[in-house]
């Protein structure tokens, strides 16, 4: 092989193999490659140690086609490289790699020819000469940019193997100046991203446009910028003698002099400066005259100044500190503005991690600014004294002297969570650290930052920057900053104490009122009664004392980085609160005739003192705060500067729905014929009256006889037959003029000419290869027809015949006539048009809305059409409209489905391309049609692939979202070249001008140009390098698959972020960069690349890091959030222009909106009941819901995607979403939080709509209910929610909780309102209460109090879920529809569904306050019809709704048993029904909901699966799904990192399950009445007896089981024939009856259980003394009991089989509402069988 050293001999005639012997036969382990060929030797498998070789093996494959062994010579040149960078191998992956690669070239050394010469070194250079003259010599003025960029690096490459191969004496001098001349054009040919700045020969249409030019002029303008001064360092560094010299360095703009003087990463230069050009490009050209267009506008960059900073200014204001935006007088200020803007861009194009924390941000800044306008005045430095100098620093010095300090103290704390499972306040996160710099504070820090200020310091040792990943940093922990999450409900009141006091105090003066003597309303107005009420002045006194209490406590923990002011406010508000609480019960007692008790105490203090007015007074001035607010509630002005909101009187409901009424006319002809057809009368005036009638029939009538008589007149050639055709015209113009129609024409023929007509139009669309046969045919249908008109039709028809042949002269048949016509014609799309448009209007014979058939399509036409009658604001054109991006987060999810996967069937059978053949059959069939066409010639392989798109199409895949989003690109063209033609034309439909070639590609590419300006659109894949080095056969799926998506869509960008390894001190460490790629010819193409400080992702949450890593890569004004599931339509996309105006529209107010909600259709609503159930519960939150939510409400947030964000907006306050670790959990919100408070402004608009796929099976929804409580739980300990409660005013306050926090807290209430309930009613039977109050003689009457119960038993069954369902569907399809959808989906059982969601929410959202747990739930995002087996239910819904049903299910039979009350009221049902429905719901819905529960053999299939999960042994590396065991330990994570006080919490909540066995047994016969402490004491020895004969049969079991079978049997039948005696002896002696054995049972096991709640939570202590694994038996035995329970009923009704047909039309009753046959998709493993027999 080819030798490095540059020394091989002239005549050799191939490389030496030296170094290759050498490799070949190192042991090293296989690995299999890509099964695409050897040409998949690329960078993707190139490990990423050796990433900088990767070029030199794309290259061999681009040009292995032309020569190959060219393409072998720079494989072996990669492999030497590869071998000096890992001699050892080493690295991950380089040994595999090295091996693969030797293989590879062993063999091509074999099978490679030379082509142009004997030698390689020859034939190498021949072809670097013949690949220069080729493509580089000429090609700038001839090949696009990108092309030569890839030509530029292919010529690079070869000259780097070419001086491998050959000697540095023999290469000649042509071969050296075409290297010199590839090196000088380096840096005209780069990939691009939109803008090829520095491309000279060819110029792309985006570079010509003048609004380009003139950004890009006013940022070269460097005039009167002092140039910075490089040092040059002596070559020899051993050389005394030789002194360091200094250079100017010269800079082509403004970015440049940023970057040399500031050392930012050229990656991020190159990035930010495109970034800003598109800008101001944007900005600028707006509204503005392209003539002399050669400068930018001032007020283009001051609106870009105040856009970028605004929250600065907020920022040095807040802390009184001076701005240093500062411009000398004399300055260019354009200039200095243009070099600010760039300063922060730059800064925020490289801070990373730490672009979620914006007032760092505006600190780096302050202080970088600072510097530029020293550096420009030539000031000292007010630390040092010096002179600011222009030294140019090194790359990368930035971010290793800014950035990653900062990076650090992110990543050290990210430590201190423990993954998010550490205590809110032990550890600090992005806001915590963000909010240092809301204080003075920050300045401490110096500029540069001192590295050993305390914002910096943990620890006293400092931890190696490459152990970052490996070693969790220690020291003493920073206190929190301004605000604590702490895990406690007590935030509800603290956050929302306004709200609270409200309801207490109402309630307290309604008690007093209703208890007054006549307790009527109008006792208020009693003297007494009156002074009773004001005493709700002395509760708000302590509730005030109790907010500000809570306030000193729950911030304990962030005292210490709290300014004195802010402490003293604490301080001060609590003393207040302290004598307001003393004052205020002094006061009234003293206006107290005869105090008594507490108030007499109080009392006391007054002594000679009272005076009955001081509590008035008192009061009057404790209301003062309270009143001043209320008046600047009610004066706006006033309260503007407190809250900045455009209030505004709104209208409550609003409804738009205007009907599609172009569709009806399609289906008037069919009716229009038989009206004439069955015309009795003999009057023209009846029938045309008729028609008229109806102005679509009469459109349709009028428009299919004009189009048939222009298709036939076009069709004929002789003239002749134009004639009788004319004629026949005349006669029918003639007739109905002189209103003679029915007298001239029989209307009895009409049907059939319709029925020729309809041939005739299908023989006229048809394509036959054969033309002389298809002549033929049209032309005996078109005789046909003329003969039905003239014969059958027409009463003298045949008059018009015989003028013909009399007119010609001869006698010729009839027949004869009609045969010469234009067959071409057919061609021309306008006439085909014509023919299509004909055929429907004859043809359609459904409904309007039957129109077209395909539900989606009809769906959509009527949105789009009725939208267009909305009220939306004027489209600008292309060039004058906001620019936008699209930015898409990714991770795994899937891409395009495999041939493998669309076949793959599932335990039933059924594929998923099977599944969706049956769901959409129309579809299907349609797409056959279009493959099937011969015009087409679609090769199988392309059949497969467009069959692999089809149903991609049809998931919730990232191909589908990608198309979805390209629409808008696809819009902007089109719009481009309709603005361009104008009206007078329209190119590319039906020409009214002439355009050239040369003028067609002109106009398409200012298209294109436009659009590139306009719109750009991103996929975050975070880990696409991870996938594009992966073996895995689905990682390497999604990299191909991304990679076709880049290729097929031009304009479509990929980041990512990318690991490289390097040595550094002879350790391996890992380095993290941002990477920005796009489709090249065959591959990526890599345009940017920005170090990262250290990993991004392993600070927050996963989805807001990978928008924030890739957000810097988006462009424009605007950005939309489209989520991975989403789609969009093409129709859609045309309104993009619309909506973007509303962040310009003139509003009321001074704020524009900052995030625009747009509506979403959910369409995976489609088949299934569940689906069904969450596409209606989802559309009425996302219309009717946010509708309200935005307007009057005004507290809509941003709830994922689709909305728009003001994007300039938001990168300067922190960006789109908030990441910080599970307390950010719901991300998507609280940018909406965020802009609330930051002072943006959101709206909801509808006239334009995004699809979005949600989950359809019930564990996947369960999933998603279960992580939008837990993102409720933890947003209820935020710092945002606080804020915004204390700070809207109190209406919008109640909105806000009632609309977020507040819906899940009161999910839980409802469900804790049960359990009180029924408790209380259980402690009054138990303790005979219950009995002394009915035969009390006091009690007369409770029918109002058992009305009273019976009423809010409706409320229970979760019917209110479903008004906003109804009212949605009411006002868009109507409420007749409403109606019958919300009677149908009762039928299918909604209210258990919603009821069971009812329970997820209450548990989960409980849980997180408790304990946390709060984590991602990955729900999956597939077609989900398959059977979910019993021991996933299981596993799933035990502790959430397994537990709680049998628990509530024990309390009804108890106090069913033992209770006396409503026995003989019919309200008793009324009471108890909704409790029942309530745990028939919790314990059976997940079989009711899941397909084929009762379906026998699943049934068996599911017990034995059961059963071995429940036998299986856990251990390390066993999953939950494979042991309950690993099942067990993992439900209880949640307990061992909870705090002291939720372990406290958790053992007195499972007390309350000790109250059965103290009850029940004092009502057992065996107890003979006895109210004796003994009896409770003899139930815990029964207890513990029980307890340890189990543990003595688990022992015997383990010990005895295997290897002495026989003891373990003598000691069963041993205890046995104790049990047997010990109950004889009970049952004859002592009494004991059967019925206390049952009692027995419902008194023990509620024990038990709390035995086992209690052990979980002293876990540790327990396993200390030994008695845990004694627990975790008793735990088995009990879900062993439990799963037992549950699972019996279905057994039982898997028995009948009619049970499973009835829950397949109950499951999917949309379906067969569609005609669709579930059933053959159930069984779709027997009908394919069937059907191959």
């Amino acid at each position: 092989m080819a030798s490095s050293s540059g020394t091989k001999a002239a005549d050799s005639s191939r490389p030496q193999r030296s170094l290759s012997r050498g490799m070949t036969r190192m042991a090293t382990r296989v690995v299999d490659f890509p099964t695409e060929g050897d040409d998949a030797l690329d960078s993707g498998v190139v490990p990423s140690c050796l990433a900088s070789i990767a070029p030199i093996f794309r290259v061999a494959n681009e040009i292995e086609k032309d020569n190959p062994r060219v393409a072998y010579l720079c494989r072996f040149h990669g492999f030497e490289k590869a071998h000096k960078m890992d001699p050892t191998s080493s690295g991950r992956g380089v040994r595999q790699f090295k091996t693969h690669l030797l293989h590879r070239l062993e063999k091509d050394e074999l099978e490679t020819k030379h082509q142009l010469a004997k030698s390689d070194t020859k034939e190498i250079m021949l072809y670097y000469h013949q690949f220069y003259e080729k493509n580089i010599k000429d090609g700038e003025y001839t090949k696009k940019p990108e092309e030569m960029a890839r030509i530029r690096q292919i010529a690079t490459v070869l000259y780097d193997v070419l001086r491998t191969v050959v000697p540095s004496s023999q290469i000649d001098k042509q071969t050296q100046r075409i290297a010199e001349d590839v090196k000088r054009k380096r840096g005209q040919f780069v990939n691009y991203n939109i803008l090829p700045l520095y491309t000279v020969g060819v110029k792309l249409a985006v570079m010509e446009l003048p609004e380009i030019k003139a950004a890009l002029r006013a940022l070269q303008n460097v005039d009167n910028l002092p140039m910075p001064r490089m040092h040059i360092k002596p070559t020899n560094p051993d050389d005394k003698s030789t002194m360091p010299t200094e250079r100017i360095k010269p800079v082509n703009d403004i970015l440049d002099w940023l970057y040399v003087i500031f050392g930012f990463q050229k990656g991020n230069v190159a990035n930010q400066r495109e970034h800003l050009i598109l800008l101001l490009a944007n900005i600028d050209v707006r509204h503005r005259s392209l003539e002399n267009y050669t400068e930018l506008n001032s007020p283009t960059v001051q609106h870009l100044m105040e856009k970028f900073f605004k929250n600065y200014h907020s920022w040095y204001n807040y802390l009184h500190c001076k701005t240093n935006l500062r411009f000398p007088e004399g300055s260019h200020r354009q200039q200095l503005e243009l070099i600010y803007i760039a300063l922060y861009l730059l800064i925020w194009g490289e801070a990373s991690n730490v672009r979620f924390m914006p007032e760092c941000l505006c600190y780096i800044f302050h202080n970088m600014a600072n510097e530029v306008y020293g550096i420009l005045n030539s000031n000292a430095h007010h630390v040092s004294g010096e002179t600011y100098q222009t030294v140019a620093h090194d790359e990368e010095y930035f971010l290793n002297h800014v950035i990653a300090p900062i990076y650090d103290v992110l990543f050290k704390e990210a430590k201190r969570n423990k993954m998010g499972k550490a205590s809110h306040s032990r550890w600090r996160n992005y806001d915590d650290l963000n909010e240092y710099f809301w204080s003075d504070k920050c300045f401490k820090l110096g500029w540069p930052m001192d590295p050993k200020a305390d914002f910096f310091r943990h620890s006293d040792v400092t931890q190696p920057a490459n152990e970052r990943t490996n070693q969790a940093t220690g020291g003493r922990r920073k206190p929190k900053t301004n605000f604590v999450e702490v895990r406690t409900f007590l935030h509800l009141y603290r956050s929302f104490d306004r709200m609270w006091i409200f309801f207490i105090l109402a309630l307290q003066a309604m008690i007093i009122v209703a208890w007054s003597p006549s307790g009527s309303v109008t006792s208020i107005f009693d003297a007494d009664v009156f002074r009773s009420v004001l005493s709700i002045f002395m509760t708000y006194a302590f509730l005030n004392l109790l907010q500000a209490t809570l306030d000193i406590i729950l911030s304990w923990n962030a005292w210490k980085s709290l300014k004195f002011t802010q402490i003293l406010r604490y301080l001060l508000k609590f003393a207040v609160a302290v004598v307001w609480a003393v004052v205020l019960p002094i006061g009234y007692s003293s206006s107290m005739q005869n105090p008594t008790g507490l108030l007499k105490f109080f009392s006391s203090w007054t002594r000679d003192w009272r005076n009955q007015s001081f509590y008035n007074y008192a009061v009057a001035i404790y209301m003062v705060p309270n009143l001043l607010a209320a008046m600047l509630f009610f004066l706006p002005p006033l309260r503007r500067h407190v809250e900045r909101s455009n209030w505004r009187i709104v209208t409550l409901f609003m409804c738009l729905y205007v009907s599609p009424h172009s569709l009806f006319s399609l289906l008037k002809i069919p009716i229009a014929l038989d009206m004439a057809k069955d015309f009795t009368g003999k009057s023209d005036d009846d029938l045309f009256r008729k028609i008229k009638n109806d102005d679509y029939m009469y459109s349709a009538v009028i428009e299919c006889y004009e189009t048939l008589r222009d298709i036939i007149f076009g069709l004929l050639e002789d003239d002749a037959d134009k004639m009788i055709v004319r004629q026949i015209c005349f006669e029918v113009d003639s007739s109905i003029q002189h209103q003679r129609f029915l007298i001239n024409f029989r209307m009895s023929g009409l049907p059939f000419l319709s029925e020729r007509l309809e041939k005739f139009l299908k023989l006229l669309l048809a394509e036959d290869e054969n033309v002389d046969n298809f002549l033929r045919q049209i032309i005996n249908v078109l005789q046909d027809i003329m003969e039905i008109i003239t014969q059958d039709v027409m009463i003298n028809g045949h008059e018009i015949l015989e003028a013909a042949h009399y007119i010609e002269g001869q006698n010729v048949k009839k027949e004869q006539r009609f045969e010469k016509i234009n067959i071409y014609l057919a061609q021309n799309p306008t006439w085909r048009e014509k023919v299509v448009r004909l055929h429907l209007l004859l043809t359609v014979k459904e409904s309007a809305i039957n129109v077209p058939q395909n539900l989606d399509a009809r769906r959509r036409i009527t949105f789009f059409a009725n939208s267009l009658f909305m009220n939306m604001p004027n489209a600008p054109k292309v060039r004058d409209m906001l620019s936008f991006s699209v930015l898409t987060p990714y991770y795994k999810e899937d891409v395009l489905y495999s041939d493998v996967e669309l076949n793959k069937e599932n335990e039933d059978g059924i594929s998923i391309l099977f599944y969706l053949q049956k769901i959409y059959p129309d579809e299907w069939t349609n797409f056959q049609d279009r493959i099937n066409e011969h015009k087409n010639e679609y090769s199988d392989k392309d059949k497969s692939e467009l069959i692999r798109q089809w149903v991609s199409y049809r998931g919730q895949t990232l191909s589908r979202t990608v198309r979805g989003m390209m629409y808008y690109r696809k819009a902007l063209d089109l719009q481009c070249i309709l603005e361009t033609a104008g009206d007078g034309g329209v190119y590319g439909g039906y020409p009214a001008q002439i355009l050239s070639q040369n003028d067609e590609k002109d106009i398409l590419d200012r298209a294109q140009a436009l659009a590139d300006l306009k719109f750009t659109y991103v996929v975050s894949c975070q880990i696409y390098g991870e996938q594009k080095n992966s073996s895995e056969s689905r990682d390497k799926s999604c990299y191909t698959n991304i990679l076709k998506l880049m290729l097929t869509y031009p304009s479509l960008r990929v980041a990512y972020i990318d690991t490289r390894e390097e040595t550094v001190n002879g350790k391996s460490q890992k380095i993290y960069f941002s990477v920005l790629v796009k489709g090249g010819d065959k591959w990526d193409e890599e345009i940017y690349r920005i170090k990262l400080p250290g990993p991004p992702t392993v600070i927050g949450e996963g989805k807001p890091e990978n928008q924030n890593h890739a957000i810097v890569f988006t462009r424009g004004e605007a950005l939309q959030t489209i989520d991975m599931n989403q789609d969009n339509y093409f129709e859609e996309a045309f309104k993009m222009r619309n909506v973007l105006e509303e962040f310009r529209k003139p509003r009321r107010g001074q704020r524009k909106p900052t995030i625009l909600g747009l509506r979403e259709h959910i369409f995976t609503g489609s088949v299934s009941s569940l689906a069904w159930f969450m596409s209606n519960q989802e559309t009425s939150f996302v219309t009717i819901g946010q509708r309200i939510l935005a307007n009057p409400l005004r507290v809509r947030f941003h709830y994922g995607h689709p909305d728009i964000f003001d994007r300039l907006f938001h990168i300067t306050r922190g960006g789109i979403s908030k990441a910080s670790k599970v307390i950010n959990l719901s991300e998507d919100i609280f940018s909406g939080y965020n802009s609330v408070l930051r002072g943006g402004f959101i709206t909801h608009h509808e006239y334009i709509q995004v699809g979005k796929g949600r989950d359809v099976g019930m564990n996947q929804i369960s999933l998603f209910e279960a992580k939008v409580a837990n993102g409720n739980g933890e947003q209820t300990l935020s710092r945002d929610v606080y804020r915004l409660g204390r700070r809207f005013d109190f209406y919008r306050m109640l909105s806000f909780y009632f609309t977020t926090v507040g819906f899940y807290f009161s999910s839980m209430v409802t469900v804790l309102t049960v359990y009180v309930f029924l408790y209380g009613r259980l402690y009054m039977v138990m303790s005979g209460l219950e009995s002394e109050i009915l035969d009390s003689p006091a009690i007369h009457q409770t029918k109002a109090f058992e009305e009273a119960l019976a009423t809010q038993s409706v409320f229970q069954l979760g019917l209110l879920l479903v008004l906003p369902m109804v009212m949605e569907i009411g006002l868009e399809k109507g409420f007749r529809t409403a109606l019958g959808d919300f009677i149908i989906m009762q039928l299918q059982l909604a209210s258990v569904f919603f009821t069971f969601q009812l329970g997820t929410k209450a548990h989960y959202y409980g849980r997180t306050i408790l304990h946390g747990g709060s984590k991602y739930r990955a729900t999956g995002r597939g077609f989900v019809v398959f059977h979910a087996k019993f021991a996933d239910n299981y596993r799933l819904y035990s502790r959430s709704h397994f537990v709680k049903g049998l628990e509530l299910l024990i309390l009804l039979i108890v106090y069913g048993v033992y209770g006396n009350a409503y026995r003989s009221s019919n309200l008793y049902f009324f009471i108890t029904f909704s409790m029942w429905f309530l745990v028939a719901s919790w314990l059976f819905a997940p079989f009711i909901f899941n397909p084929s529960s009762f379906d026998w053999q699943k049934t068996v299939d599911d017990w034995t699966d059961w059963k071995r999960w429940m036998g299986n042994r856990g251990g390390i590396g066993i999953s939950p799904d494979k042991s309950w065991e690993s099942w067990w330990d993992e439900e209880q994570e949640h307990l061992k990192h909870t705090i002291i006080r939720g372990r406290i919490l958790e053992i007195v909540l499972a007390f309350r399950f000790f109250f059965y066995q103290y009850g029940i047994v004092y009502h057992l016969d065996i107890a003979h009445f006895s109210k004796s402490l003994l009896v409770y004491g003899l139930s815990w020895v029964v207890m513990v007896t029980v307890l340890l004969v189990l543990k003595m049969v688990s022992m015997g079991r383990r010990r005895f089981g295997t290897d002495f079978q026989l003891m373990f049997r003598i000691l069963k039948a041993l205890l046995f024939l104790g049990f047997m005696s010990v109950m004889t002896v009970l049952f004859v002696v002592c009494g004991l009856t059967i019925s206390d054995l049952f009692a027995s049972i419902l008194a023990f096991l509620p024990t038990g259980w709390a035995l086992i709640l209690i052990g979980q939570v002293c876990r540790p202590m327990l396993k200390g003394v030994g008695f845990w694994e004694s627990i975790k038996e008793l735990g088995r035995a009990y879900d062993y009991i439990m799963g037992v329970v549950v699972f019996a009923p279905v057994a039982i009704l898997s028995w009948f089989p009619f049970v499973s047909e009835f829950q397949t039309r109950l499951l999917f009753n949309q379906a067969f509402s569609r005609g669709l046959q579930i059933s053959m998709i159930l069984a779709g493993r027997k009908d394919k069988t069937t059907a191959s027999s």
